[in-house]
């Protein structure tokens, strides 16, 4: 996973959300699906864009915005 830099939320804080919500939509975001998922996170409001459009990750509480991208294991 790759969280793109955000002054606002500490880098281990903004992985843990991110882990949070993956684990929060597992089984309910097919691979090859077109519809983004959401869910609340710990008042956060994340949103996965649709797997085959390569969508990434975006939780957002407030003024505070954090962008997520899933990178495949090598």
């Amino acid at each position: 996973m790759y969280v793109y830099d955000n002054k606002a939320t500490p880098c281990a804080d903004a992985m843990a959300l991110v882990k949070k919500f993956h684990q929060a939509i597992n089984g309910r975001q097919a691979a090859g699906s077109n519809n983004p998922v959401n869910a609340t996170v710990d008042g956060w409001l994340c949103v996965s864009g649709p797997p085959a459009a390569q969508g990434g990750t975006t939780c957002s509480k407030g003024e505070q915005t954090v962008l997520a991208a899933v990178i495949p294991a090598e």
